[in-house]
This record gives C-alpha cells, structure tokens and sequence, in this order.
C-alpha cells in the first residue's frame, strides 16, 4: 500500500524547564500541511524489515524501524515489511519528516492488522516527542513530553509561505544550546485567534546565525513577519493565498532547499493505494 505522510508546522512553541524522562515538557499548537513523504510499505517473508529512504537502504536507526520494535513489543507481530520512503519533507528543519513517517506507520499497521496503538509516552520515549502527534494526525494542542495530543478546532483556513533555508539544525543541538540561555525571549504575534511564537528562535539562530539574515531577507521582500517552525530552520509565513501567491515569487529561490505555498490539513495521512 501506498501513504502520504504529511509535515506539520508549529504555530507556537513553549518549552518548560521540567524535564520528564530525559526530554522537556512542551507546550506547542501544531497543524498538518500539505507537503508530504510518499511511503510505500509491501509485506515480506524474512527474519528483518527492509527500510529505504529514496530507494536507499538505512540502517536500523531510523524512526520506521523504531516504531515498528514498538508495535511488535505491545503486539504478537510477526509480520515483515519493505518500507520506501520517498522524502520531500527537508531533514534537520522543524517539519516532523521523521516523525511523520513513524507516525503513519503506526496509525496505519494498526488499523489494517488490528493491533494496539502503544501508549504516546512509549511512542514519545521510544520513538520521538512529535510522533503521538503524527499517530493522532489533526491539528491539536501538544504538552508534557508530546505525548498529550489535545485535538484543536481551527475552522478557518490558514495559508502560509513555507521557506526551508539551506542551514539545517539539529533539534538535539537547539535543545542543549537552549538549555545554556540565561533567559527565553518570546516575541508573541497574533494571527486571528493564535498567538504565534517560538522559544526555540534564540537557540536555533545561535547555532545557524545565517537564520537570522534569512527571516530578515523575507520580511524585507514579502513585508510579512516570518516565525521557525519546530527547532528550525524551517520558516513561514501566514496570510491571505491571493496575496501569498504573488509575495512567493519575490523570494530569491536560490538562498533554499524549498519555498512553497502550504495549506492547514485536518489530518496528516493519506492512503492512496492498498
């Protein structure tokens, strides 16, 4: 069967000082998009799953081959895959692309087989702290260590300028370097009725200093205020689509790995063939 296995963006971002298991309690709103990986999984006889990234055997280090430990723990699971995972959600940007294919892989092999879903502070433990997210797949208020997955109405359409800077930051690095600031500085925007931030933009621009000069080089060109998703180095941008279609031509497409116009999703999985 065929899934597309959507990103997410985090409208706002809070992170405590609590530490839970080795991970900080969070406090973020997070939306599916619609940009996504296409995954491919196909039943096998063997003793081991077969996992590729763009036609690319891994190793077994990934989130895929995690999540699939984790359901054959809290399952009698026999069953082998070839899993292909064709990737257009940039790496290292704050978009969820890992997480996001561990979560479609759970939600889905637990429907299609009827099993158990693991518990999201498992999920979140052992696999990462955006996967219960991607298992519940609707936009949702997410807290402690990302395994509380509140569900969240956003009866409006929200449409954005997504621009993946070149610079890449790795969310391991963002929280270390997070934990060495003296003080948080939270710039609070309001779009509608959600209050945009992010506590991780200090850190993430310590580490990628060039991030800084991209969100200016945005805002300078579009006359839109830009926000980082995640620990970066995704940024975007909301607004009206008619007004967003004509501002994403104005951006010098060389300075990114991706500028594209996104849309909110409801729910961030796709099946597209059994």
């Amino acid at each position: 069967m065929k899934i597309k296995s959507y990103a997410k963006i985090n409208l706002n971002l809070k992170i405590l000082n609590e530490i839970d298991g080795g991970l900080h309690k969070i406090e973020s709103l997070i939306i599916p998009i619609d940009l996504y990986d296409l995954v491919e999984i196909n039943e096998i006889d063997g003793e081991h799953d077969i996992i590729k990234f763009d036609d690319e055997s891994i190793g077994t280090n990934n989130t895929i081959t995690h999540s699939l430990d984790l359901l054959r723990k809290f399952n009698n699971f026999p069953q082998k895959f070839e899993i292909n995972v064709q990737k257009n959600i940039p790496t290292e940007a704050g978009l969820g692309g890992g997480s996001s294919n561990a979560g479609a892989i759970i939600s889905i092999l637990s429907k299609k087989y009827n099993i158990s879903i693991p518990t999201f502070r498992d999920v979140a433990l052992k696999v990462g702290s955006d996967v219960p997210f991607f298992v519940n797949g609707r936009p949702s208020i997410v807290t402690g260590i990302g395994d509380k997955v509140n569900p969240e109405s956003i009866d409006y359409e929200l449409d954005m300028i997504l621009a993946v800077p070149n610079e890449v930051v790795s969310t391991q690095e963002s929280f270390a370097e997070f934990d060495n600031l003296e003080e948080v500085e939270r710039s609070v925007y309001n779009f509608k009725d959600i209050k945009i931030f992010n506590d991780f933009w200090k850190a993430s621009s310590l580490i990628q200093p060039k991030l800084i000069r991209k969100k200016e080089y945005l805002e300078s060109v579009t006359q839109d205020m830009f926000f980082m998703s995640g620990s970066g180095s995704a940024l975007f941008c909301l607004g009206v689509k008619k007004d967003l279609v004509k501002k994403i031509d104005l951006i010098d497409k060389n300075e990114f790995r991706l500028v594209k116009l996104v849309k909110k999703l409801d729910f961030s999985l796709e099946t597209i063939s059994d």
